[in-house]
């Protein structure tokens, strides 16, 4: 192991000669534009050559370290750089969750071991065969475009990759996301599909001003919980903080998708699975400006997907950006993308109609070192179906672990009145949420075995092995009263819905090393989803949402709907209803990432709704 770890050191390091030599070099250098971009290929072809004999003479699969994920990213830098993208592809799927991967592996030799000594059968989590680490890129990715092909095809895979920096660019930093960096959006095209992995590489903004997005939300979250904490003298001031909290969120949020994002935003819009005449209309404009092209076969699929694309997301996007991004795509056929252009400005009230269209699931491949930004709240997508994966390995091994359940790209509960176990306040200080959730499950899920003000014993380990659904409201993620050790050795049944502060947070360990969390676990024990936060939240806004998502996903045999709850009464720890009555009916969503993103918007804070995420597998109610 540490010669290899040793290996991969030296190749990075030579990547990255000493400042000073560089400056002195490029001092006394008279060479020509174009004999410098030489001299520059000839040097990403010499690292891209030691690399690939480095990696053809590795004979084993166990060679994690946080340098194999740089020299991957690395690579793809180099690749993309000399025009090899389904190469650089490969390289930037094996960045993703390298030391996940391994601990993986590791689980997996463990239990083998304890099998072995103790002659009995063990309970094995994901499986290593899904994530082994794929050093030698073979046969034109073959190997990717098969777990593609088998993934489902209602699945809209993207993956977002924090660019290559020089290890003596981040020497004096504690993580890699600190700042604004440039970032790699991978298309990762599931099940048949008409067109290859493609890779978009949306640069560093060249700001104007000092504002940071990076930056910005690292502040706020590392001073939230003391606000929070913080003694306000009136009630004025303790909201005129919550409002001051939810703008500063919201910026950086809206400076994601406008600034760092910009135009390829768009990349995150799943494909409607509605109104599809009107985006067979539009896919069609496209084709005929391209076939009356004069060479219409210079314009390669990859090109028409992006134009598409861009065309279908129209109305989310300014018209300078879709110029930008038309622009961007036919640099040499400045007629074509003119009339494009033109074509998508005419179009644009009739494209607009496509902002709220059902669209199908959006899978994000999130790099650990960004995984603190809240994708999910960018408006583009905070209204439709969303799930996180640390890496495509183990999306697909998570996917094999419950292929037999998943019927249309979601995994398929059967519904019972039994089907769940709720953990609520076991710390027994949140003497108020206990009340309102005590009001709920009585009300809604009555039949589900509850625990209230009570460190739960065998409740959490029988939920997680045996029941559907594991409901946990507290403090934190509950890995006092169930370790994270002890959730690995187990065959995770249950999807987990964590509704604590920062339950489902990779926390920074520091140094280059990736940020790790409980959710990472759970995912190791095969737990087909998990739901949680990324940063703390207050009780009470938190219940809103939980009750709302809860009963409107959850079917319940209770004669009246929720919506017909009086919300302000039950917040005070009273259940009465409106006089609405009949007319407040909730409609039942089954498909539970989509019951999120609708019950986000019950939440009173926008810091509250931003921080809830789901990782893992979508889930249906049938």
């Amino acid at each position: 192991m540490s010669h290899v770890a040793d290996k991969i050191i030296r190749i990075l390091h030579e990547c990255h000669p000493n400042k000073d030599d560089f400056e002195n070099k490029t001092k006394d250098s008279s060479e020509s534009k174009e004999s410098r971009k030489k001299i520059e290929k000839e040097k990403l072809e010499k690292i891209k050559s030691d690399a690939d004999k480095f990696f053809a003479d590795t004979r084993c699969n166990y060679i994690a370290s946080v340098e194999y994920a740089s020299l991957n990213k690395m690579l793809a830098l180099c690749n993309l750089e000399i025009g090899n993208e389904i190469t650089a592809i490969h390289h930037l799927v094996e960045a993703h969750a390298v030391i996940l991967r391994q601990h993986i592996l590791h689980r997996y030799q463990k239990t083998h071991v304890r099998e072995s000594v103790w002659n009995e059968p063990q309970i094995y989590g994901l499986r290593p065969t899904h994530v082994k680490f794929e050093t030698k890129f073979t046969d034109n990715n073959e190997a990717l475009k098969t777990k593609l092909l088998n993934l489902p095809k209602e699945w809209y895979m993207i993956q977002v990759t924090a660019q290559y920096e020089s290890p003596t660019i981040l020497r004096y930093k504690k993580r890699t996301s600190n700042v604004m960096h440039a970032v790699h959006i991978t298309i990762l095209p599931t099940g048949i599909s008409d067109i290859e992995p493609l890779c978009i590489t949306v640069p560093r903004p060249a700001t104007q001003v000092s504002y940071d997005i990076c930056e910005e939300i690292q502040k706020l979250l590392d001073d939230y919980t003391s606000v929070l904490k913080t003694t306000y003298t009136n009630h004025k001031q303790y909201w005129m903080m919550r409002a001051d909290q939810n703008n500063k969120m919201k910026i950086a949020i809206n400076g994601l998708e406008n600034v760092w994002l910009r135009e390829w935003r768009v990349l995150f819009m799943a494909d409607p699975i509605e109104n599809l005449e009107m985006v067979n209309e539009i896919h069609q404009m496209i084709d005929k400006l391209i076939s009356d092209f004069k060479s219409p076969n210079e314009i390669s699929n990859r090109c028409k997907w992006l134009l598409k694309k861009v065309s279908i997301g129209a109305g989310f996007l300014t018209r300078e950006e879709i110029a930008r991004a038309i622009k961007f795509l036919l640099p040499e056929h400045e007629k074509l993308a003119n009339n494009i252009i033109l074509s998508i400005y005419g179009k644009l009230p009739y494209i607009k109609n496509l902002e709220n269209t059902k669209r199908q699931t959006l899978v994000l491949i999130i790099d650990e070192h960004m995984d603190y930004i809240a994708f999910e709240a960018m408006e583009i997508i905070k209204n439709h179906p969303t799930t996180r994966f640390p890496s495509l390995h183990v999306a697909y091994a998570l996917f094999k672990e419950h292929e037999d359940t998943i019927v249309d790209g979601c995994k398929i509960i059967k519904a019972r009145e039994d089907m769940g176990i709720c953990v609520v306040n076991p710390s027994g200080d949140l003497d108020k949420m206990e009340k309102r959730m005590k009001l709920f499950m009585d009300f809604w899920l009555p039949q589900w075995k509850s625990c209230y003000n009570a460190q739960p014993g065998e409740e959490m380990s029988e939920a997680l092995i045996n029941r559907d659904i594991l409901m946990y409201t507290g403090h934190g993620n509950g890995i006092e009263y169930l370790s994270g050790e002890d959730i690995e050795r187990m065959r995770v049944k249950s999807t987990v819905l964590l509704f604590g502060c920062s339950s489902v947070k990779l926390l920074v360990i520091g140094g280059r090393y990736p940020p790790y969390g409980v959710s990472n676990q759970y995912l190791i024990a095969c737990s087909p989803c998990l739901l949680g936060m990324l940063w703390e939240v207050t009780d009470a806004d938190i219940d809103k949402m939980t009750t709302n998502f809860m009963s409107t996903w959850i079917p319940s045999s209770s004669k009246k709907s929720w919506a017909e709850v009086d919300m302000d009464s039950w917040s005070s720890g009273t259940l009465k209803f409106t006089k609405n009555g009949a007319k407040d009916k909730t409609k039942m969503e089954p498909e539970m990432l989509r019951a999120v993103a609708k019950s986000k918007n019950s939440c009173s804070h926008y810091m509250t709704a931003a921080a809830i995420v789901v990782r893992g597998l979508p889930i249906k109610i049938v």
